[in-house]
This record gives C-alpha cells, structure tokens and sequence, in this order.
C-alpha cells in the first residue's frame, strides 16, 4: 500500500465506516424519497422495531421457546441486513428493482420457513436427526441467507474460513495430515446447522436474541440523548488542563463510549471527528493524533463493564456468570490505558505540548448536567450485583436512561427521536447480528466435523507442546483472523479456532479466551492492515503507514500483558489479595518503563542503549516472578538515577521543577 496520501484509505475502511450510518436519513427519506426509498425506508423501521419489541418483550416478561425465539431474530436480522446493503455494497437509498429482486425472493423464503417452524414445532423437534425434503430445503435456504449476509457485512476473508470449514466437514478424507476426518453427510451438517442448537440458532445466536442488542439500543439511546457531548466535556474537566490534554481526552472519551460499540472503525469515525482536529491544534503531529484515537478506539473494545459486547458472548460461550468476564478484564484493561496515558504525558512533556485551548468546562457543572448519564449507567450494571438476568439488567438500565433523559432539558428528545434511537440500536449494528449467526455456522462446522479437536491437535503439534510457542502461534492467527472484523466476529472466530489449543495445553480457560480476543481486537491497530489506524488517518489527513506504525508503537502493552495474564491470573482478579496487588504493582512499573522505552524519553532524552535496557526491565518487571521483577526494578533504578542525573547536570532541572505545569504550545517533534 503507498503511504503517499490520505485518499488511497482502503475501500474496506470507507464501508466499515458507513455501516454506523444505516438509519441516520430514515425520517427525511420517509417524506421526501422516491417510492421505492420510502417503501425501504418503512421496511427498514418494521423489521428493526420488530427486532427490539421481541427483545425487550421476552426480557420483561420471558423468553417464548428458545429455538422459535431464535429462529424470528435470525429471519428479522438477516432479512433486514439483505436489505439495508445491495449484493454490490451498495447503500439501501441507492437500490434499484433490479438488485432488489433477489433478496425479496430470498427474504420470502425464509419467512416460509419460519412460519413452517412456527406452524407445528413439536413435530419438527421430533424430527431432528431424521430430517424429511422441507427441512432440507429450509435449511439450505438459511444457511445461503446467513452466507450471503455474512459475506456483505464481513468480507470475503470471513467467508472464506467458513467455506473452508465446510468443504473440510464434507470431504475431511481428502484433507492432509492433521486435518484428515470422516466425510460427513450433507444431509447431516445441514440438519445440524439448521434444526440443532448447535448452529444457526446456537448460544451465540441464543446471547444476541436475548438481551445482546437491547445494550446495543441502550448505546444508541446514549448517542441519541447528547451523552457524546457530556463524556467529551466530562473528559476535558477532567483532563483537558493536563500538557496534551487533548490526547488524554481523546482517550478518555473513546474509552467511555466505545465500550458499547462493537465497531472499532465506526468507534474511531464518532469520536475521532472531535477528538483528532483538537489534538493537531494543541501540537500533536496528524500521524500521532490519529493513532492515539485508533488505539484508544481499539482498547475500548476490551474495556469493561461491555467489552464492545463481547463480554456477554463469552459468558454465555464459557457458560460463566457475566461478572466472572469483567472482573477479569478490569486489570488488564487498565494496564493498557495507563500505557497509553504515560506516552502520551512523556511525549507531551518532551515536546511542551499545550493543554487545550480556550475556556474549559469545570467538573461540578459538567456533572449537574450531564450526571444522570452516570446514574443510567449504574442502573445497567448494578442489577447484575442482585442476580438478575443480563436480559432484565439491559431493560432497567434502558428504561433508566429513558426516564432520566426527561429529566433535563439539554438531554430531552422527542418520542420521534427516542422511537429512532431504537431503530439506531438495531438497524446500526446489523453486522453483528450477522457475526452471530454466521459463527454459528462456523462452531456447528467445527463441532460435527471434530475439526476443533484437529486444530487444538495442530498447535500443540506445531508448538511442540511448548506453551509459550503456542501462544506466539496462536496470537499470530488471531491477529490474522481479526483483520476487518467487527469485535463479535472477532471472539467468537477465535473463540472456536483457536482456544482449544491453548486450553488442551493446560493454559487456564478465561485467561485463553481473554488471550486471544485481545491479539484479535490489536488487529486494528498492526499493520499492514490496521484498519483503526486507516480510518484515523483519513480523519487526520494523516500518511496510511505513519499512523499505523505509531499506533502499533501506542499499544504495545496490549502485546506483552495477554503473555503475562496467562502465567499469573492474579492479573484477572483471580487469587489472594497480596498477590493482586503486588502483580498489579510490578505490572504497572513495568508499563511505564516500557513507556519510557518507546518514546525514549524521561527528563532528558534517552540513549539508544538505556532504552533497550529499560524495554528488558520493564518486561521483567511485568512478568509476574519476584526474581525477574526484583532483577527489573534493580536495572529499572540504576537507569532512571542517570536519566536524572543527566537531566540535572545538562541543565533540565527547570523541566523536572515544571512535570507537573502547563507549558506553551509547540509543534511537536517527528519523533
């Protein structure tokens, strides 16, 4: 890819990007479209209010029959996804008859399945592994709807793993060496996918036909009401004073927000419209602006208490309590914010980088206006804390947000507008109701064809039986699975391909899981194809490669934590008290140092020798062994002593005096 320009961003990027637009237009075009527009428009509304009434009907009052619940989600889902995107990618407003054609074609087939489901279900269920011509039928015709969908929502390369998979169930005796298996008969893999809840309609589909996409409209709702504009004021209360405080903003609101979106692309197209521009104004270099909101964009994705929804897939993949999965992740997240934080502020300090400019909103009255955002996202949480149900947990902290929404003025919509945000929550995050269905596809393949088994028996093999070969190997894969997906997609593809080996080597369960989701979700931000980081750029105005090697650089803790949290689950809030704390210490030392490392610079500027020395005390301080921690801090010490003492007698103790001030802003360097 040339690094010449911003305009050769990859189309890939450009689409990611646009599918968080799906119902901005709907109200316009409803009024003043075409005929056909209006009749799409309209279409568009019914089947994502159809969508949310199931939802939040089965959380207040109960859930129908598990596979009927499904099997309507799927159909609404995918039907709404065929329309909202053309065969070509194009956007819905621009469809012809033409192109329509076919999708309604297949829509209606899938909607004479379902009410042939629907119509007598009990002997339907009695059928199962005796399918008779209809179920067959219906079955190819989902398993083609779901393909279709997932190929225009997640690309080619998903497609791809899946089709492979397939081909590998139905001729596995022609696969080579590890990979050779039974043949297995059409009949059955479709059966499975289709009437079993092994496929289609499995636990992941089961998770977002439940209460997965009723967070996703409690973030719309978020957006809706004007919660944008308080995190990004509550976040330059809070940091927009510090030199750089720009960058810190632009992570602490990405954080905030993004927590709840399953698109680190459309993350960094919201957020990064305000945050980028303010960052190149207080000094930042393009390059280095859009990284930084690539990267925060990113680490929001393994932010709790949501996890870009990946926490409730997990918990239901793992069939462990929700909470299990964001105590586990609260560590390790933080290490990776403080990470960035801390080059950020060196860099800043290096450069005599500005706070931002201009008056600057204050805490207290930001929190008078905009508090109540808080309060409906305690009101999300906190009945987990009471044993409720993830589902009746999102219809309180919904009705929450409604509620206190009215409360203010600034935060007040019309109904009009509250009825969209549920349309928002829907109709804007199709792609992940089409990861669901398509990794049911995926984990039916793999579980009636044993190809798990022969992928946990390849890494084992390949690594030697040498775990930390084996986490190299498979944080490799992840990387490369990851690239373009949206976060479910992302977890749930790593999830059942290549956890298993990890666990069969005796590596614990979460920890695994955790393991490989990050590595997935840092594919955003490596190159060379880091989409973040290209979507920023595009933002930044910024050189493509540039913007993806600096943000590589900004989230390198997010490589070496994963390694550290799989040897020492303390990091997962997982054991005693002193041990928690104490990993916790040494990996946050550790952290900096490795800060200090990258930007080569604390007080003074580092030599290339202390940096490298500072880079090994800084991963054995973050290994979790009291001899390699005690070895680190020891070097860690003797090299800080020079950088202060250096710093003092070359007459920078007018900066030391200053870490803390405000300096005047400069044009930061190329470094």
């Amino acid at each position: 890819m040339s690094s010449s320009t911003t305009d050769e961003v990859p189309d890939k990027v450009a689409a990611l990007a646009s599918d968080d637009a799906v119902t901005a237009p709907l109200r316009t075009v409803i009024v003043a479209g075409t005929p056909l527009q209006r009749a799409l428009a309209v279409t568009i509304m019914f089947f994502s209010l159809s969508i949310a009434i199931l939802l939040i009907y089965t959380a207040a009052f109960g859930t129908i029959t598990g596979y009927l619940q499904r099997i309507a989600f799927v159909f609404a889902s995918i039907s709404l996804a065929l329309l909202a995107k053309s065969a070509t990618g194009r956007h819905w407003q621009a469809r012809g008859i033409a192109g329509l054609l076919p999708d309604v074609v297949l829509m209606g087939l899938m909607f004479a399945g379902m009410i042939y489901v629907f119509g007598d279900y009990t002997s339907f269920a009695r059928r199962i592994g005796f399918p008779n011509g209809a179920d067959m039928f219906f079955g190819v015709t989902y398993l083609v709807a779901v393909l279709e969908a997932t190929r225009r929502y997640l690309g080619w390369p998903m497609i791809a793993i899946i089709v492979l998979f397939i081909v590998q169930a139905l001729f596995g005796e022609y696969f080579p060496g590890a990979f050779s298996a039974p043949n297995v008969n059409w009949r059955t893999l479709v059966e499975i996918l289709f009437m079993q809840d092994q496929g289609i309609f499995g636990p992941t589909t089961a998770v977002a036909a439940t209460y997965l996409m009723i967070f996703l409209i409690f973030g719309a709702m978020l957006v809706r009401t004007n919660a944008v504009l308080f995190f990004q004021d509550l976040s330059l209360a809070i940091m927009g004073r510090r030199p750089g405080g720009p960058a810190h903003v632009a992570v602490a609101s990405s954080a905030m927000l993004g927590t709840a979106s399953g698109s680190v692309v459309g993350n960094v197209a919201g957020t990064g419209s305000f945050t980028i521009p303010l960052m190149k104004r207080s000094g930042f270099r393009p390059e280095y602006a859009g990284a930084v909101e690539a990267v925060a964009s990113s680490g929001a994705q393994i932010m709790p208490p949501i996890l870009g929804s990946a926490a409730f897939l997990m918990a239901g993949f793992l069939g462990r309590n929700y909470w299990d999965i964001v105590i586990a992740a609260i560590i390790p997240a933080g290490l990776y914010f403080f990470a960035i934080f801390a080059q950020i502020g060196l860099r800043a300090h290096r450069n005599k980088l500005s706070q931002v400019e201009g008056a600057l909103p204050r805490l207290w009255p930001v929190l008078l206006s905009g508090g109540h955002f808080l309060l409906a996202i305690a009101a999300l949480v906190a009945p987990f804390f009471f044993g409720m149900s993830p589902q009746r947990s999102a219809l309180i902290g919904l009705g929450a947000l409604l509620v206190l929404s009215l409360l203010r003025a600034s935060t007040r919509v019309t109904m009009v507008s509250y009825v969209e945000s549920v349309v928002d929550g829907i109709a804007n995050n199709l792609a992940v109701a089409v990861a669901v269905a398509g990794a049911g596809i995926l984990m039916g393949t793999v579980w009636v064809s044993g190809a798990g088994n022969l992928l946990a028996d390849f890494v084992v093999q390949t690594s030697n039986g040498v775990l930390p070969v084996a986490l190299v190997l498979t944080a490799i894969i992840a990387l490369v699975l990851g690239m373009g997906l949206p976060t479910p997609a992302v977890y749930l593809t790593v999830a059942v391909l290549v956890v298993p080996g990890l666990v069969q080597m005796g590596a614990p369960e979460l920890a695994s899981h955790l393991f490989a989701f990050y590595f997935g979700i840092l594919a955003n931000v490596t190159p060379p194809v880091a989409l973040a980081a290209y979507a920023a750029a595009s933002i930044a105005k910024a050189d493509l490669n540039r913007t993806g090697y600096q943000a590589f650089k900004l989230a390198m803790a997010g490589f070496i934590v994963p390694f550290c949290f799989i040897y020492d689950t303390s990091l997962l809030l997982d054991g005693a008290w002193p041990q928690i704390l104490i990993a916790t210490a040494t990996a946050a030392c550790g952290v900096f140092l490795l800060a200090i490392a990258i930007e080569g610079w604390f007080l003074v500027t580092a030599r290339h020798y202390e940096r490298a020395l500072l880079a090994v005390a800084a991963l054995m301080m973050i290994w979790s062994s009291r001899v390699t921690e005690l070895a680190g801090l020891a070097i860690a010490v003797a090299i800080v002593a020079v950088l202060w003492r250096r710093a003092k007698t070359s007459g920078a103790s007018e900066a030391v005096r200053d870490l803390g001030g405000t300096q005047p802003a400069s044009s930061e360097s190329s470094q």
